[in-house]
Parts: structure tokens; sequence; C-alpha cells
């Protein structure tokens, strides 16, 4: 399996960056840099999906919050990322910005399925990022293995709390209640 960066980076204001057409090509920004990203394999999009429903459904279902798939965020750091998923708590809802379409501030959780393609990115930068930005969880899907990462920010950076297979339940420190198993999602003859 070959892991591939992002295929551009380009130096930019944040003016400048907000300037740009919304795509394609598509594009994240931190530290200054507008970085090109990748669009999604099938794959890719069949397990964020499904991920995403199981955890609105289960969000909603407890009036917890709202889940989003593929926004934007205006981090406080002055980033600009695209999770794959997005959650914010009920009492954290102010951040959404309706007219602009985005989470305005630091997210309660992040959730990245990690692609051949960007894998390397996703683990290196947007966690960087993620880090800088306080987000208190973020969630590392690999759709190859089908392992759950689970990390929670600390002062000195992100604790991996949990870790678990495709054949294992996931359920996370986050939100106890609910679990997931992620070989549900590629049953042979079902897409994937």
């Amino acid at each position: 399996m070959a892991i591939v960066v992002p295929s551009r980076r380009i130096r930019l204001t944040r003016q400048e960056f907000e300037q740009l057409p919304q795509g394609p090509p598509y594009y994240d920004y931190i530290g200054g840099e507008a970085i090109e990203v990748n669009r999604p394999s099938g794959r890719h999009q069949q397990l964020v999906v499904w991920l995403a429903a199981s955890l609105w459904q289960f969000v909603r279902s407890k009036g917890l919050g709202e889940v989003w798939a593929d926004i934007n965020v205006d981090m406080p750091t002055g980033d600009v990322l695209s999770p794959d998923i997005v959650y914010l708590k009920t009492d954290h809802l102010e951040r959404y910005d309706e007219e602009r379409g985005y989470v305005v501030g630091t997210p309660d959780l992040v959730v990245e399925v990690l692609s051949p393609s960007t894998a390397a990115y996703d683990r290196v930068d947007k966690f960087d990022a993620y880090r800088r930005a306080g987000v208190p969880w973020v969630w590392l899907v690999d759709q190859d293995t089908l392992v759950i990462e689970e990390y929670q920010w600390t002062p000195e950076g992100y604790l991996c709390v949990e870790t678990v297979g495709g054949h294992a339940i996931f359920q996370p420190r986050l939100f106890p209640e609910w679990q997931v198993r992620l070989e549900e999602v590629f049953v042979p003859g079902r897409g994937g």
C-alpha cells in the first residue's frame, strides 16, 4: 500500500485562501498553506456515510448535539479543514454558522477515515492541526484494516485511549452507550 501526501501545497494568506473557488480542486488551509486534497474513493465514502449515519442517529436520539459529514471547520488557529465527520455537543451548537455552512471554532470530535492516498497527511498535518486547536476527541479509522483509534486531547498532546480492530466492538469513551463494529460496513457482495 503506497502512502501519498496530497498533491499540491500553495503558500497563501488566509484572505487569498478564502477567495479560492469552492472546487474542485478542494483545499484545506493549515499554517498559511492551501493544501490540495484528493477526493475520497467509493469505499472511503461508504465508511464515512455509514459511520456518520450511525453516530448521527445515536447523538440525535440522546439529544447530545449534531453530526456533519464533510463540512468545513474554521478553527480558532486560523486553519480551515474538512474532516470526514464532525460532532458538536448541544451546548456548542452556536459554533455552526448556518450562513457560511461552516463550523466556526473547535469541534468536540473529528473523525478521519484514512485512505492510502491521504493517511500520512491525516496522521501528521491534520492531526497536529487538531491538537493545536484543542479538539477534545479525534478518531482515526483505517479503511483497509478496519481499525479505529480513539484519541483524547491532553495538555501534553493526544493520548490514544482505545484501539479496536474490525472484528471487535468499538465502544468509544466519548459515547460509552454507542457501539459499532466496522466489519458490518463491508460485507462481501454488498459493495465496498
